[in-house]
């Protein structure tokens, strides 16, 4: 995946991480089609359904708004996630020799919710590629526009989230542990890929709980709009991530009691 103009580092690692979690997915996926081959294209969903989403095998293409082309994708790259859900978004289109894998988009998505560690890396796939665009129109129009997400790096020691405060921001661990307080007590651990402060997006209150990074650590921080739109867009990842909650809450709750009783 190409940005036009010089990317960020914040894009730069973006796009890193959206190609492992895209290797990721597609690791144990069987590709039951063989590549198609274009000369050219003015816009690929105008030729193929909707329901397909593709693998680029070789080749690019590229996101195209008034002839303009803003992202190229190339060799590896999974392309029409967004058009396969019917959400608006610029054209896909090339002007030179491109072979496609196509991919049914109900069978790759059967095969992402059999196992809930792909659930995981789907869920952070669609904030990333959010997060892509978002943090492009930043830097393309920097007056106008805020970055909606970006990565920041911790030392250990370091706040993540703090009990108490308003919850205007979802994060992610992309590496590293950190430690959960409640009044100052510890009474978790947080690891690589777990979502941190989703709680208080679901339920409006101030965050529950302090979180410390333990070791150094990279988090993607994603604001609370977004993530809400996500998991609207997503209901079964949602269903996941509440579930992931629910366990966290029950271990918190007997770390609690356990330290009540000694």
């Amino acid at each position: 995946m190409y940005l036009n103009g010089k990317p960020s580092e914040t894009i730069e690692q973006l796009i890193s991480r959206t190609s492992q979690l895209t290797k990721a997915l597609l690791q144990d996926f069987e590709i039951e089609t063989a590549p198609i081959s274009l000369e050219s294209v003015d816009d690929l969903y105008e030729v193929f359904d909707r329901d397909q989403i593709f693998l680029i095998h070789d080749g690019m293409l590229h996101l195209s708004k008034n002839n303009i082309n803003l992202v190229s994708f190339d060799e590896g790259d999974l392309i029409g996630i967004h058009q396969a859900f019917d959400m608006p978004m610029p054209v896909l289109r090339t002007d030179e020799y491109v072979e496609l894998i196509p991919i049914e988009r109900d069978r790759f998505l059967r095969h992402i919710y059999s196992d809930k560690r792909l659930q995981h890396y789907w869920s952070h796939l669609l904030v990333c590629l959010n997060a892509q665009m978002m943090n492009y129109l930043a830097d393309t129009f920097k007056d106008q526009v805020r970055p909606t997400a970006g990565f920041q790096n911790l030392q250990p020691g370091d706040v993540i989230l703090k009990q108490g405060d308003a919850a205007e921001l979802v994060y992610t661990i992309i590496s590293g542990e950190a430690d959960v307080f409640v009044d100052g007590v510890k009474v978790g651990e947080l690891a690589e890929e777990e979502v941190v402060g989703a709680m208080a997006v679901f339920t409006g209150e101030p965050r529950s709980a302090t979180v410390v990074a333990r070791t150094a650590c990279t988090i993607m921080a994603v604001p609370q709009k977004d993530f809400v739109l996500l998991i609207e867009a997503q209901p079964k990842a949602a269903v996941n991530l509440i579930e992931n909650l629910a366990r966290r809450i029950t271990i918190i709750n007997q770390q609690l009691i356990d330290k009540e009783e000694s």
